[in-house]
Parts: structure tokens; C-alpha cells; sequence
């Protein structure tokens, strides 16, 4: 069926399911799609992306007539809706007397193959950026194709944003400095697909990007962004030297927290957010997940980081076989205390490819394979010391105890007496007003807790079956 001729060539990431409402507020499109689009379009692919969450809703049928290849790019919990648009997609292309092609790469594929094998007609594993283009010519017409990891990630195009279908919605836009992690936690999939080694883009082809995005807002979507603490520095040097001016926020573990003059340069070069996987203040579990980090390195990292006012975006996750029904209380009293802007509570989630994910489904404790749940806000196995139903109310609690008109109200009466000290300290016009962020996450927060609860309303009555099942067993 594929042939050189083949032009029209769509790029679609899913949104995630109703089920998980923080999807719905997700404008920060995937790289995977990007890339393979402008490496497509620069062979002379007629390319366009669709990114569901951008569009705000579910793709057209309309949009899909006219394709002739149909890649999909899917994590786990999008994996399932990502089966339904290539039924949609097949279905009006058999209506026009049409033939159609559907490939699916991304995550949940690389890791498990098999489970999507018999959903597409080509399923792609690891990276494709080098055989993408041999993949939409016919070059390679093996089921399953293998990718392999690029060794010069400068040889990537800078990504053509003006691909995706109302890319005009994007307002930060994501950044790629690196690919890969030195570490191993038993919760994440980011060594099994792009390895342990950590390979990095030149600091002048980064250049490059920031001053061709024209925009004031970037996310560095590296799993570890100052892992390299020299390079780091090189680059927020060249930022500086190159008139850079964006407000930047960025992903990275506690232990950066102990360099406060990186840090201190990170907000001097407009970093405004840190995005931490702090993961648990029980040691026990920091030990089981292989975090190799200490309590005592994320107070620190926080206190450095609020030191040098930039956003602290803290990530737990509960439910590990060392946490007890105590984990809740005490996370969320540290979480307050520790003054953190914003905070994702998560269940530790058996995700394909990962240690965890092994154990849990040698254990026979996976609960389903529903794979719209698997996103880290659902319970999905049979947790060591609570029941399903305890475990899943537990994470709601803490929610609920951090984002609340309470808490809201406090910020806002600590940022109003803030300012009012900096105004008696200062001129109007050499003050500089503290940021009312905290206090409007709380807000927002809490309205976003409330959907989530009312759409899993369902799931929760399931979880009380299988937890009182469990009951009656013992």
C-alpha cells in the first residue's frame, strides 16, 4: 500500500481520559510528535499534527479523510483512546473506498509491544528520529520495528511547532537538552527507553532553538536538567550572553538543592518553577524505590530553593510496601510546612517496563489492565498495608488537605504582609512584589480536586468492592 507517493502524513498524541481530569489542563505538547513531524515535512511530507489536548477536544473524523499514514504516539493511559481513533480513523477511510496505514510508537508501545500488536498495522519501539523517514516511505515493512537510540541528538531538527492544528494555543513551549538518566528507580520507565547513559545537545545548538521559538515561556522537559552541574552553568551563561529572556521552568531531583550558586544563577536567568520528585519523606520507601536520596536533602533543596524565590513544585508518591496508614497525615503536614507552591500526590503506579511493574504482576497483585487508569491517580494493584479503597481515599485526603479556600486565604494574607514590608522598606518603584502564584494554585487546586472526585466517582464504588472482598477473604 505505501508507496514515495504517499504525501499526507498525520502526527496525533490522545488526550487522556475523562477519567483523569489534571489531563484536561495539559497544553504542553509531546516532542516525539514534533520532531518526527519537521523531520517528515523536510523530506516533503504533506505533515500536520493533532494534540488533542490543544485542540480541547476529540479529533474529527473530518480530519483524518484525507490522511494517508496515521502515526500515534501514546503513553499507558492514553494508549486505549489511541486504539479508538485508529478504529475512527479506518473506519471513514473504508467509507471513501480508501486504503489506510496506522503506526503507534511512543512509551507504552516501546515497553509493551505485544499488547498493541494486533491494534495497528506497524508498531514502533524506542526512539524513531533515524528511521522514521524508511517507516513512512515502505522502506521497512516489519510488524514490529525496532529504533535505536540516536547518539548525536543535534542531528534532531529544531521542532516546527507551526505543524500542530491551533499551535497558536501553546504558550510554553517544551525543550530538550538531554535524554536518558544515570539512575534507576524502580517506578520509572525513562532508563528502559532511553537508557542509563545521559546524552546531551551542544549548549549553541540549544541557542539556536530558544531564538528560533520566539516565545517568553519554556518548559526543559529533561528528566534530570542539571544533573551536569558545569554544562548547566554553560548554558544559563549563554543564555545570558545571548539576551535570552524567558521565564523557564525545568525538572530536577532535590540533591541540585545543595548548590546554591546554581541555583542562584537558575533564577537569575529566568527560572521561575522547579518540578522535584521528591517522592516520599519515608526513608524506608526512598530506599525501596532506589531513589538514593535522603530526607534531609529534600528540606534542604527546598529551603534553598525558596531562598532564591523560585517556585517549588513538590512530587510524592504513596502507597509504597513500606508505607503504613501513617504516610498520609505526615506527608501532608510536610507538604504545608514546608511551604511548598504546588504539590502532586501520587499513587505508585506499576507502569510497563519498570522494576516495579515486573514485581507487582509477579505477585499476581495487579488489580486490571485498564490502561486509562494506570496514570498514577488511580489505584491499579493490591497495595502491602491498606486496601484499595484506603490507599486511593488516603492520596484524595492529602489532596484535599493542601488545596483549599483555607490554605488559599493564608498565602494571600502572607503575600499581602510581604508586600506591605517591602513597600516600607523601598521605593514603589524598587519593590519588587511577591508572587500571588501559591495562593492562586490553591484556588485552582482545589476546584480541580473537586471534578476529579466527581468524575471517579465509579472507579472509587470498584475499589470499595475489591477492598471489602478482601476483607471478607481475611
Amino acid at each position: 500500500m505505501k508507496t514515495n507517493s504517499v504525501k499526507k502524513i498525520v502526527f496525533l498524541e490522545p488526550r487522556g481520559s475523562y477519567s483523569n481530569v489534571f489531563a484536561q489542563y495539559m497544553s504542553i505538547p509531546m516532542l516525539g510528535p514534533l520532531y518526527l513531524g519537521t523531520i517528515a515535512e523536510q523530506a516533503g511530507y504533506d505533515v500536520l499534527i493533532l494534540n488533542e489536548n490543544i485542540l480541547g477536544r476529540e479529533v474529527r473524523s473530518g480530519e483524518l479523510k484525507d490522511t494517508d499514514i496515521l502515526c500515534l504516539s501514546c503513553m499507558t493511559t492514553t494508549i486505549d483512546r489511541g486504539r479508538d481513533i485508529a478504529r475512527q480513523y479506518k473506519k471513514v477511510r473504508t467509507s471513501m473506498g480508501l486504503d489506510s496505514w496506522t503506526i503507534v510508537g511512543g512509551i507504552h508501545a516501546s515497553m509493551i509491544p505485544e499488547d498493541v500488536v494486533n491494534d495497528f498495522d506497524q508498531v514502533f519501539v524506542g526512539e524513531a528520529e533515524t528511521r522514521i523517514l524508511d517507516l513512512l516511505s515502505g522502506k521497512i515493512n516489519d510488524k514490529i520495528v525496532y529504533g535505536e537510540r540516536i547518539k548525536d541528538l543535534d542531528s534532531i531538527p529544531i521542532p516546527n511547532f507551526k505543524l500542530i492544528k491551533k499551535h497558536e494555543k501553546v504558550k510554553v513551549h517544551p525543550v530538550m537538552t538531554s535524554r536518558g538518566c544515570p539512575y534507576d528507580c524502580t517506578f520509572c520507565s525513562v532508563t528502559e527507553m532511553f537508557g542509563r547513559g545521559y546524552r546531551v545537545r551542544s549548549v549553541g545548538h540549544i541557542m539556536k532553538e530558544l531564538k528560533a521559538l520566539q516565545t517568553d515561556r519554556v518548559f526543559f522537559v529533561d528528566d534530570h536538567f542539571a544533573l551536569k552541574k558545569n554544562r548547566t552553568e554553560n548554558l544559563m551563561h549563554e543564555m545570558d550572553t545571548n539576551d535570552i529572556r524567558v521565564k523557564w521552568s525545568c525538572q530536577l531531583r532535590a540533591e541540585s538543592g545543595k548548590d546554591g550558586n546554581l541555583v542562584r544563577r537558575m533564577r537569575e536567568t529566568g527560572c521561575q518553577t522547579v518540578y522535584v520528585g521528591f517522592e516520599s519523606i519515608n526513608p524506608e520507601s526512598l530506599k525501596e524505590m532506589k531513589k538514593n536520596q535522603t530526607l534531609d536533602d529534600i528540606r534542604n533543596s527546598i529551603k534553598v530553593f525558596k531562598d532564591n524565590n523560585i517556585n517549588i513544585h513538590g512530587m510524592f508518591m504513596l502507597g509504597n510496601d513500606s508505607d503504613d496508614k501513617g504516610i498520609f497525615k505526615s506527608t501532608s503536614q510536610f507538604c504545608k510546612e514546608s511551604g511548598l507552591t504546588s504539590v502532586q500526590y501520587m499513587i505508585i503506579t506499576p507502569l510497563p517496563g519498570t522494576v516495579f511493574y515486573r514485581k507487582i504482576e509477579e505477585e499476581g497483585r495487579l488489580l486490571h489492565k485498564n490502561w486509562q487508569f494506570y496514570d498514577a491517580l488511580h489505584v491499579v494493584f493490591q497495595p502491602k498495608n491498606f486496601t484499595p479503597s484506603e490507599l486511593q481515599e488516603g492520596m484524595i485526603d492529602c489532596f484535599e488537605e493542601f488545596y483549599n479556600y483555607t490554605g488559599a486565604l493564608n498565602e494571600a494574607l502572607v503575600t499581602f504582609f510581604k508586600t506591605g514590608g517591602a513597600l516600607i522598606k523601598s521605593t514603589y518603584k524598587s519593590v519588587k512584589f511577591p508572587s500571588l502564584s501559591a495562593p492562586v494554585v490553591k484556588l485552582v487546586g482545589k476546584r480541580i480536586v473537586k471534578r476529579w472526585k466527581k468524575f471517579n466517582r465509579p472507579y472509587f464504588g470498584y475499589l470499595n468492592i475489591i477492598s471489602l472482598g478482601s476483607s471478607l477473604k481475611d
